[in-house]
């Protein structure tokens, strides 16, 4: 199942921008790099899953598979408007599902409520 078009970062000049205009969150398996937007569509996810942190395919679109469903089964988690990069690091494989939506919660939670303060 694929994430509808308008729920992806798909341009590049959408990368450059929330790499230098939004924030970062460590969140241990992957980084997150956010950033909230003046838009009113539903808030919008891109995942990266570097050849250097994992070497093999299976494992790169495996970790890829793993962030979609965290992002799918928790969407509300981040307001309408957001966009998301996940960075995927070689430990995201060794952690269950379960433990990921944990961390991917927590780390929304941490997100939206700095966002918040500021």
């Amino acid at each position: 199942m694929r994430l509808p078009r308008e729920r992806r970062i798909r341009a590049s000049a959408d990368f450059n921008r929330l790499r230098q205009e939004g924030s970062r969150l460590d969140c241990g398996p992957f980084l997150l790099n956010y950033r909230p937007t003046e838009a009113k569509g539903p808030a919008r996810f891109a995942v990266i899953a570097a050849k250097k942190s994992l070497p093999l395919a299976v494992d790169r679109n495996r970790a890829k598979r793993l962030a979609r469903e965290l992002f799918r089964t928790d969407a509300a988690a981040f307001p309408a408007g957001w966009e998301i990069v996940l960075v995927i690091r070689s430990g995201m494989l060794r952690r269950s599902l379960a433990e990921l939506r944990k961390v991917f919660a927590l780390a929304a939670m941490r997100v939206v409520a700095a966002v918040a303060k500021s």
